[in-house]
């Protein structure tokens, strides 16, 4: 089946540009693209059809400007993937799309070269998750097929033991049907092992691709690192940035880590857009208490002993007054300025689980910023991983005299030397939690 792209601009010249550019993709079946000279053309079409893979868009145009129709997308849920094509790429216009679930922005006069690899990525990204949908339903249905066969295994278990002890003239034939019935089960629950692995994979790329881009950390702070490593094959760990008025930063370490730290984090980055980019908060403090009623609500933990949660450090950056906001659930704030470390501290309590009644709001905090100031945010699997010549923890300790002793290299060499020093530490020891590092220079 075809990818199917809407491609909404005024000018009338596009459609034979874009159907010379591709005919031959075109001509193999491979793309179908349709045309609309204006938003309001372009909406009608997508709630005729919503089966459309990507939507190109035009800002400026009659009737229905192309940010309009970004919003109506969102609006109506439409699971196109959206690229601006305009010549009016200043900061604003960029900033303004990206909020409205634009995928990428691509400059007029069109590079033909640059369409074609935006597109091929746009579609990558698309497959990716359909893919991540379908891995999704498998691994539930795995999971479900598991339990149904381990009890089955089980009860098959108890009645020939039964009958074991009721039929001794017929010990021996029993003992090898017995055998055999349990190779079985062992056979099939390996089948079930693999197949419920191949889904954790499958989520694995669904969680990645719902984790920011992490060429938007380098957009916002040019020089920058960020260290990630899951402890299994999907994590509790995550990070998130929001690109509004003022961009926003967030490093979180969910309860649990593999699958049940990854639902967690999946539903914190929900949580997040929805409190971000729904209700336009920015403040770090209002946005976790926020997060905290969030997450209670969802987990209904007033109705039980639930105490999943998360703890998270939130920054907003103001580069106009050059000032960074941040507040904190059981996550610091560390920053480094001519070789001295401060550190701000964050409220001890973490978003979600018991403490859920009769709790403070949380600490707001404002740095005034300066040329050269490097700020972390980090969760705790760096410091608690075990190794060293005596097995024992990396210790924040380490961890602090690393970041200062090498404070005075790029910030892209300094995650490299984190990076040598965490596995020269780990050796040939397991990882015993998520790892999540990200440091920011302020230019």
């Amino acid at each position: 089946m075809p990818s199917k792209i809407l491609v909404t601009d005024d000018e009338p010249d596009l459609e034979l540009i874009i159907s010379q550019k591709f005919r031959s993709r075109i001509s193999k079946g491979e793309l179908k693209f349709e045309f609309a000279e204006n938003g309001a053309v372009a909406l009608e079409k997508l709630q005729a059809d919503p089966t459309f893979d990507l939507v190109f868009t035009d800002i400026n145009m009659p009737v229905m400007d192309g940010l309009t129709l970004l919003g109506k997308m969102r609006e109506h849920e439409f699971q196109a993937k959206s690229v601006v094509i305009s010549a009016y790429g200043d900061v604003r216009n960029i900033r303004t799309a990206m909020n409205r679930g634009a995928f990428d922005f691509i400059i007029k006069p069109i590079d033909l070269d640059d369409l074609d690899v935006t597109l091929t990525k746009a579609l990558n990204e698309i497959e990716i998750l359909k893919q991540g949908i379908e891995a999704k339903t498998k691994l539930e249905v795995a999971l479900i097929d598991k339990a149904q066969a381990q009890a089955e295994a089980l009860q098959n278990l108890q009645e020939k033991e039964k009958l074991i002890l009721e039929q001794n003239e017929m010990l021996e034939m029993q003992v090898m049907e017995r055998t055999l019935e349990i190779h079985e089960q062992k056979e099939l629950i390996e089948i079930k092992n693999r197949e419920i692995l191949d889904s954790i994979h499958y989520a694995k790329r669904l969680q990645e691709a719902i984790l920011p881009n992490r060429n938007l950390l380098t957009n916002l702070f040019a020089e920058s690192f960020l260290l990630y490593y899951p402890k299994d094959i999907v994590a509790g760990d995550f990070y998130w940035l929001g690109t509004g008025s003022r961009a926003i930063i967030a490093v979180a370490d969910c309860t649990g880590h593999g699958v049940s730290g990854a639902l967690m984090s999946m539903l914190g980055m929900s949580l997040l857009n929805q409190l971000v980019n729904g209700k336009g908060i920015s403040e770090p403090s209002i946005l976790l208490d926020n997060l905290h009623l969030a997450v209670v609500g969802a987990l209904n933990q007033t109705e039980n002993d639930s105490n999943e949660g998360m703890d998270i450090a939130i920054c907003c950056f103001d580069e106009h007054t050059n000032t960074f906001y941040y507040s904190g659930a059981n996550r610091p704030l560390w920053l480094i300025r001519k070789g001295e470390l401060m550190i701000w501290q964050p409220d001890k309590m973490p978003i979600g689980g018991v403490q859920i009644q009769s709790r403070p709001a949380f600490t707001s905090h404002a740095i005034e910023l300066q040329k050269g100031d490097r700020i972390y945010l980090f969760t705790d699997g760096f410091a608690d991983q075990f190794g060293g010549e005596f097995g024992k923890k990396l210790m924040t300790k380490n961890l602090k005299e690393k970041l200062i002793s090498t404070s005075g290299v790029s910030m892209t060499k300094q995650g490299e030397e984190l990076q040598d020093f965490f596995n020269a530490w780990k050796g040939n020891q397991e990882q015993v939690d998520d790892v999540l590092i990200m440091g920011l220079e302020v230019r």
